[in-house]
């Protein structure tokens, strides 16, 4: 809400602060008029008014009274005890008139005051009264409505200034989101030489060395594994060269865990830089299924359920291979000997592929769902020699999915089984 923004927040004190100004000047200058009135304005409006009564004499004259008042611009109400009369068509009760000071001099009681809008100053001697007032002027609405309409252009104009001033705030906060998400290589283009152009320079520069960082650690990783795969190679023609049968067979298995990590190392890291490369091609997703089965998984009994209606996606069919041999791998790895086998399910649904597969096993805990694809995460750190792994499966099968633009979902309920979802855009 506009309420909220810093923007809004700063008109809204600029507002407050005006009406106090304001208020506290008002307040002066009428202090200071009702003071300056008081000391010199109001002694030459009385001989102001002694003139005034000296020409129109003593009692007034009605002729030179009516000459005066058309000379002067100014009424004149005339009050005794056997006459009335006024220089104009205006008529005013004495009693109406509300005073807000009265004083007397030289023998003669003065009052101002107020009544319809006009203002009196009323001259009592001791058989006659005299009323004096200025004729109103007509000013319609307008002395409202123009300093309405410049208060109102004022705020807009202050508004603008202020959102302007503040624009790139918005800019810096979107900026940090994206950078936030993964988006490395976004920088903020403010050219700005206040605090925020330096502050978004310096988040530019906090991006750079992130991203030098995090690509200094790939490369690492990336060289490393690519060394290990040389004494990889070599241990395994000596291992095939022991004589104990069983000894030979458990160093096969670690050393093939080692090249199994390795490769999904150097795979997770090809498909997480915004520079990867997918093998593209149009493939019949029945077929490729298939060959996975029977290259990966013949002596695994897996339920299957595919379309009769042949499905066709444009994807990395080797990498897509490899997504489901490790959801497939996990899926028989969980599943009790005696319970239903897993189940692989394709449909189409709207504008996706989806892949579904099912297992019957103990399911995960609740806590553990959101970090299942994370990168070395394991729900049991100590059976890792029991289930194998290193909790990379799962990662590298969401990174698959999001390098063809799709998503890998995992529902689990403890003691009724996983699912792991892979859908996939028909675009």
């Amino acid at each position: 809400m506009k309420r909220h923004t810093l923007s809004g927040r700063l008109i809204l004190l600029f507002v407050v602060m005006a009406t106090l100004i304001v208020i506290t000047v008002s307040a002066t200058i009428g202090w200071g008029f009702r003071s300056h009135f008081k000391d010199n304005i109001r002694p030459h409006l009385n001989q102001y008014l002694d003139y005034i009564q000296q020409d129109i004499g003593s009692p007034p004259d009605q002729a030179k009274a009516m000459a005066l008042s058309r000379q002067l611009n100014i009424d004149i109400h005339y009050f005794s005890d056997t006459q009335q009369w006024r220089s104009n068509d205006i008529s005013v009760n004495l009693d109406d008139i509300h005073y807000h000071r009265q004083f007397k001099r030289q023998g003669a009681e003065y009052g101002f005051g107020f009544f319809d809008d006009r203002e009196y100053l009323v001259s009592r001697h001791d058989d006659y009264t005299l009323a004096f007032s200025v004729p109103r002027r007509e000013r319609g609405g307008w002395h409202i409505i123009v300093p309405l309409l410049v208060i109102l252009t004022v705020l807009v104009l202050l508004y603008h200034a202020t959102r302007r001033l503040f624009a790139p705030i918005q800019e810096i906060k979107n900026g940090i989101s994206r950078i936030g998400a993964g988006e490395l290589n976004h920088r903020l283009n403010i050219q700005r030489r206040d605090e925020l152009g330096q502050l978004s320079d310096s988040i530019n520069a906090m991006a750079d060395d992130i991203e030098q960082m995090l690509e200094a650690k790939r490369q690492l990783l990336l060289a490393i594994s690519h060394e290990l795969r040389s004494p990889l190679t070599r241990a395994k023609v000596s291992a095939a060269m022991l004589d104990d049968k069983q000894q030979q067979t458990e160093i096969r298995c670690d050393l093939d865990e080692m090249e199994t990590l390795i490769e999904e190392l150097l795979e997770t890291e090809r498909l997480s830089t915004r520079h990867h490369i997918l093998n593209k091609s149009k493939t019949n997703l029945q077929t490729l299924i298939t060959e996975l089965l029977e290259q990966h998984f013949p002596e695994q009994d897996i339920a299957v359920e595919m379309p009769e209606e042949i499905i066709s996606l444009t994807v990395d069919s080797a990498r897509i291979k490899l997504l489901l041999k490790n959801i497939l791998s996990n899926a028989l790895k969980h599943n009790p000997d005696d319970a239903k086998p897993p189940k692989l399910l394709l449909e189409k649904i709207d504008q996706s592929i989806k892949i579904t597969i099912q297992d019957h096993g103990t399911g995960i805990e609740p806590e553990h769902l959101p970090h299942l694809t994370e990168p070395f995460y394991r729900t049991d750190a100590a059976r890792l020699r029991e289930t194998g792994g290193y909790g990379l499966g799962l990662y590298l099968c969401k990174v698959i999915a999001e390098a063809h633009g799709g998503q890998l979902q995992i529902q689990s309920e403890y003691g009724r089984g996983t699912t792991v979802i892979v859908l996939l855009p028909l675009v």
